[in-house]
């Protein structure tokens, strides 16, 4: 059976903005990073070598894109602009990584940084990260109506 690889392209980061399910505008790049702490212990079982316990888990979302101005009253995109407010008012945004193959990811975070690049013979561009709140959602989209959740020790089921 050969290999099926995936086009970055079709991995496309969304939040909701005042209900609406709108694309970070232009987007160019955006990358997640799930990490654990960890506990570490040893034993005289294992002769001195680190052992260690997953605690608490986190991730973040990392993007950029190309600005451009958003619709306030209808957003089809979300530029700079509207990132800015949402940023400054502090509010906990939700997110979806549709991945446009077998899964969606899904959650809640706070866009924690933004910034701003223009060059004198270029578009302006921005980039920001989206850090975790709480648990993530995964959604095989073999089965649209069920978010399974990945807890510690137990799945949960959101519909």
């Amino acid at each position: 059976m050969a290999d099926t690889f995936f086009n970055g392209s079709d991995q496309i980061l969304f939040i909701l903005v005042d209900g609406l399910k709108v694309p970070i505008a232009c987007l160019t790049d955006n990358s997640f990073q799930e990490s654990v702490e960890m506990l570490n212990t040893t034993t005289a079982d294992n002769k001195g070598w680190k052992t260690g316990r997953p605690l608490t888990q986190s991730y973040s979302i990392s993007f950029s894109g190309v600005q451009i101005e958003s619709n306030f009253g209808s957003p089809t995109k979300a530029s700079l602009d509207i990132l800015r407010i949402l940023k400054r008012r502090r509010e906990l945004i939700s997110w979806i990584i549709d991945t446009g193959t077998t899964f969606t990811e899904g959650g809640q975070g706070y866009i924690v940084n933004l910034s701003e690049s223009s060059s004198a013979d270029g578009l302006l561009t921005f980039s920001g990260q989206i850090l975790g709140y709480g648990i993530l959602a995964t959604q095989a989209l073999k089965e649209p109506s069920n978010y399974i959740f990945q807890g510690d020790d137990e799945n949960y089921i959101f519909q």
